[in-house]
């Protein structure tokens, strides 16, 4: 007997359920099998039983319909239930892939061969291409044994002449697997059942179905044989009794035979006036096809409906109000002929569609609309709350900030994720398939630092967070920028990890000389206890060691082998994620199982791809009936009752899902009833909601570009779906609220004030805040930047650390710097990008460090320059040797050539001036040994000259003279227009003045010791020299030139917005910049 329940209710099916079972209990150690879709509706239905059944609902498993049927199919058959059915196709892949390679020769595998030529691979080595092509046919046949039995059935008995590839294959396949496919099996099982209706004594004596909205019509062909030998009980959840038959006219002018048969199309749509019509032709060919022709129906077959009217359930409306306008469109479902027009309450919002400025937007108003009904319901739980929505993996990043902010809103609501795909996280299984993906690909400093950022990685190696970024700070500051070794780079180690390491460890043992670089590599210190580098160097030791083996393709077994030792290695016990090993390691060995025979060489992304498809099995089991708010994906929960249902995402060109079926899969070719589409399905799942929300359906979808800000249109179905309730209500019903289109600007003062529909759309209280700040009149306040901070009222001076002539000489070549230092602010924000790719050339900042450097190895020892090595671009090659600076290849040897010429310019500069040496000066505190050429006190600096080179020369200039040097003048050598000569000479004071202005400087310094100097130092120079003009160009900027606002020590001081004329108005920048470099200027040459 089949037994058809069908109801718009999911409890009343469920109740059914529990008074069957209550009735007729089965024997005690007979365990209950009810068939569910997914696991959320077992979880869900078993809490309905145990409530019905008084609180216990043991011994009851929830099977899916394939693996069930197919232990009854093996049953019918007698073959062994435990056996893996090997046209699954999981498991049929490694088969295809084995005779690929043969098909391809065939000419009617044309089309194959001309694919697989333009793709890698060759021989019995597997590439990522040739397995997605592989993975597409499996799936195709698996599709034909549930949709197209008959086609697979002319192939089997090779019917077919030969003109497609496919029938060559599954006759291929028919000699290696000697198994027929399922859908062969079923009418193999059929026949059998109607010959022989008792021969199989060992099946159940009931088949009970929960909830599914849709088979495959063998699955169907089997349940109605079935019904000949047992009960058949399905329990079916419909929006109407007869959802196919709502077009009568299309049963008037076809046959019962023929309707029975053919699949609803354009015509079902455009006659049957619903919605229904509009999205339920996934459940109406399901009940087509439990209607059936007779042909396989074995057993009677029966229906009882149980189907509710919404309106007559509590809470009723009250006297003269209609009923909500969501229980009245579940009214019309049932009964569209005798339920009354549709009307809509002024403030009913029961069924509501908000159209959201962006994804943080949305999850904002649907976090904000749910607290609304929380607070407005005090029987309302964040249990009876579901969130689905078919981007979960887009919003999962945003969920956290918006739902856990219990600042903005004062509520702590309890929230569950869930369906979210395992790829997006940073666990055990994610880490292994990242690190076989790179093992396919080009090792970057970016994605190395991707690969480490495994939390159980970390774990392993003892590596907080910190000492991980310091890892790859060194890393860039060695010079690692892409590549695994020196064979990955073309034969050049240099910039490769293994070169990096080598730096590392030779660092351990070896000065960090230039010049010194045993095999192309030069030491390097990374300023690190000896501890930590040790830890360091034990991960990426032996992370280049698993790369360098998972490279390299192997067969399954060796994989499988390899994979293991590599997860015991890299992750040990897996510390906290040690629960992820267990699936892990099964994913591991249910591939092995699978592909049991197979000697093909795979690639370390394919295995990536074999085991993600593995893991994906596994989840979606756990997180849902939380007793917690839950968000989820939209295909699990659909079906399950809950007092306020949102579907959030719902935006065009998202939903509903395309199908993405490959060019030769025959059911893309043409249509027949039963066929799966993913647009139906999510189609019908709008149904589903709709039937499953008790009190409130919220829809919401995408109305602005986030980047462009241009308007976007719903999902079709939504559309539809708007458009046909505004033709059903009154142009006043439709256009009162139903609809709400939101503002993009979350202080928009709409937002928190209420409409004559419902309450404001925010419930941020730290918004609220701003926005009644904005519109608080406010007197506009001055600019005070915080160099206008009042000094503190203690200006006794500080001891300080280094010497007087060091702090004179920090205070007068950086203000500013010196003082932010002293209150321990840090104004530069160091930019650690990530490099990946090796430089085409050096900086100006690194070439002037290079120089610097040589100059300080060279100033004591000079050298004609006739004689310098290093006027010769040669030793600066071997001086960078293996240091991973200079560009590789011809751009080093250019960088080299341009540093040779700076650097000949250099000396000859300082030629010209003298011999080198070496003198101290000292007079009363301050002491100093400066350089000298000549008899002129000499400032070298390997850049263009600023302000602070000036007031330094100037320094020095004066400490000598002080000192009784008689120094001929001062000589700032730098890098100018035409090369490096002198930018700048300075005439030597007398003894007496110069001691004179030293104690004035000192003097000023400790005025300003505790303040802000308020001049900017190249905008004071300007200012002394040219005037107003040149000092507001010199700190505002211009056309290819940056102002010096722009700084980090001014904008923090002064701010960066702060314009010129302000700067020279509200402080005494004049007069203090006279009284600080009039003396310098008076002495230039």
């Amino acid at each position: 007997m089949l037994t058809v329940f069908r109801s718009n209710r999911a409890e009343t099916l469920a109740s059914l359920l529990a008074v069957q079972l209550r009735e007729a209990p089965p024997p005690p150690l007979e365990t209950v099998q009810v068939v569910v879709n997914t696991w959320p509706t077992s979880r869900w239905l078993g809490e309905q039983l145990a409530v019905e059944l008084g609180g216990i609902a043991a011994n009851i498993r929830y099977p899916f319909p394939g693996s069930l049927l197919r232990r009854i199919l093996e049953a019918v058959l007698g073959g062994e239930g435990g056996e893996r059915d090997p046209w699954r196709a999981g498991d049929l892949v490694w088969p295809v892939l084995e005779l690929l390679p043969a098909l391809v020769d065939e000419p009617a595998a044309a089309p194959l061969r001309d694919w697989l030529q333009q793709r890698t691979g060759s021989g019995r080595e597997l590439g990522l291409a040739q397995w997605q092509l592989g993975r597409c046919i499996a799936d195709a046949l698996d599709d034909y044994a549930l949709y197209r039995p008959d086609l697979l059935g002319q192939w089997w008995e090779g019917l077919d002449e030969g003109s497609d590839w496919q029938a060559l294959l599954v006759r291929q396949l028919r000699q290696q697997l000697g198994v027929k496919p399922f859908g062969l099996r079923v009418r193999e099982a059929v026949e059998r059942l109607q010959r022989h209706p008792d021969a199989c004594p060992e099946l159940p004596a009931r088949l009970r179905l929960f909830g599914l909205s849709s088979m495959a019509p063998v699955q169907v062909e089997l349940l109605q044989a079935l019904s000949g030998r047992m009960a058949v009980e399905l329990y079916l959840l419909t929006p109407c009794p007869d959802l196919w038959q709502h077009c009568t006219s299309r049963r008037s002018l076809l046959s019962d035979a023929v309707a029975l048969r053919q699949p609803l199309g354009a015509d079902w749509l455009a006659q049957a006036g619903g919605l229904e019509a509009r999205f339920g032709r996934l459940g109406a060919e399901f009940q087509q096809l439990l209607e059936g022709t007779g042909e396989s129906q074995l057993g009677a077959s029966q229906q009882a409906d149980l189907f509710v009217d919404p309106t007559s359930l509590p809470p009723l409306a009250g006297p003269g109000q209609p009923a909500p306008l969501l229980r009245q469109l579940q009214r019309q479902l049932v009964d569209p002929a005798g339920a009354p027009e549709l009307t809509r309450a002024r403030g009913d919002r029961s069924l509501e569609f908000h159209a959201c400025p962006g994804q943080l937007r949305q999850l904002e108003l649907v976090r904000d609309r749910i607290l609304q009904l929380l607070h407005d319901d005090p029987s309302l739980q964040p249990r009876d709350v579901l969130v689905m929505t078919p981007q979960v993996d887009a919003f999962a990043p945003l969920v956290a900030s918006v739902f856990g902010d219990r600042e903005a809103t004062g509520v702590a609501l309890d929230w569950r994720l869930t369906d979210r795909s395992q790829q997006g996280q940073n666990g055990l299984g994610p880490s292994l398939l990242a690190l076989l993906r790179q093992a396919g690909e080009r090792l970057t400093a970016s994605s190395l630092q991707a690969l480490l950022e495994s939390p159980a990685l970390r774990q392993r190696f003892q590596l907080s967070a910190e000492e991980m970024a310091d890892l790859h700070r060194n890393l860039q500051r060695l010079g690692f920028r892409w590549g695994l070794d020196g064979t990955e780079r073309g034969g050049e180690a240099c910039g490769s990890l293994s070169w990096a390491i080598d730096r590392l460890l030779l660092g351990l043992v070896l000065p960090e000389t230039p010049g010194l670089a045993p095999a192309e590599t030069a030491p390097f210190a990374a300023g690190a206890s000896l501890e930590l580098l040790g830890r360091w160097l034990h991960l990426l030791g032996r992370l280049r060691h698993w790369l360098e083996r998972w490279r390299r393709p192997r067969s399954c077994g060796a994989w499988a082998r390899s994979l293991q030792a590599g997860l015991e290695d890299l992750f040990g016990d897996a510390g906290e994620a040690a629960w992820e090993l267990p699936p892990l390691l099964a994913a591991i060995d249910d591939w092995q199982r699978a592909a049991a025979g197979c000697d093909l060489q795979l690639a370390a992304p394919v295995v990536a791809a074999v085991l993600e498809e593995r893991l994906a099995e596994e989840a979606g089991r756990f997180g849902h009936r939380s007793g917690a708010l839950t968000i989820s994906a939209l295909e699990p929960m659909r079906a399950i009752p809950h007092r306020v249902i949102v579907l959030m995402g719902l935006d065009g060109g998202r939903f509903p899902r395309q199908s993405r079926r490959p060019g030769f899969h025959h059911l893309e070719q043409r249509r027949q009833l039963g066929d799966p589409s993913p647009a139906d399905q999510d189609r019908y799942a709008l149904l589903e909601a709709l039937l499953s929300a008790r009190d409130h359906l919220l829809i919401t979808w995408n109305c602005r570009d986030e980047r462009k800000g241009e308007p976007l249109q719903p999902a079709t179905p939504v559309s539809q779906w708007i458009s046909w309730l505004q033709s059903a209500l009154s142009p006043a019903e439709a256009s009162s609220g139903l609809v709400q289109e939101h503002r993009a600007n979350p202080l928009e003062r709409a937002n928190f004030l209420p409409t004559a529909e419902g309450p404001p759309a925010s419930c941020d209280r730290r918004r609220l805040a701003a926005r009644q700040l904005l519109d608080r009149p406010q007197p506009p306040q001055p600019l005070r930047p915080l160099a206008a901070t009042a000094a503190p009222q203690s200006t006794a001076p500080s001891a300080s650390p280094i010497s007087p002539y060091e702090d004179l000489r920090r205070w007068l070549v950086q203000p500013q710097g010196s003082w932010l230092e002293s209150l321990g602010l840090q104004p530069k924000e160091w930019s650690e990008a990530i490099e990946d790719l090796d430089a085409a050339g050096l900086d100006e900042r690194q070439r002037s460090s290079l120089l610097r450097q040589a100059l300080g190895r060279d100033e004591a020892c000079p050298a004609d320059p006739a004689d310098d090595p290093l006027a010769e671009a040669g030793s600066w090659l071997e001086a960078q040797r293996g240091r991973g600076l200079l560009p590789p290849l011809a751009g080093g040897e250019l960088e080299a050539e341009g540093l040779a010429q700076r650097w000949r310019d250099l000396t000859e500069a300082l030629e010209a001036l003298g011999p080198a040496q070496q003198r101290l000066a000292s007079w009363q505190c301050w002491q100093q040994e400066l350089p000298w050429r000549g008899s002129c006190v000499v400032l070298v600096h390997t850049a263009r000259a600023r302000s602070h080179q000036r007031l330094e020369l100037w320094l020095r200039l004066l400490l000598a003279a002080a000192a009784d040097q008689q120094p001929s003048g001062a000589v700032l050598v730098a890098r100018g227009s035409k090369g490096f000569g002198k930018e700048l000479e300075l005439r030597t004071p007398d003894a007496a003045g110069a001691r004179a202005e030293l104690e004035r400087l000192a003097a000023l310094h400790q005025e300003w010791r505790q303040r802000c100097w308020p001049v900017p130092p190249q905008t004071g120079w300007a200012l002394l020299q040219k005037g107003d003009s040149a000092a507001i160009s010199c700190w505002e900027g211009g056309f290819q030139l940056a102002g010096e606002r722009l700084e980090p020590e001014q904008a923090l001081c002064f701010g960066a917005e702060l314009p010129g004329v302000v700067l020279l108005e509200q402080n005494p920048v004049r007069e203090l910049a006279a009284e600080l470099l009039a003396p310098l200027r008076e002495r230039l040459a």
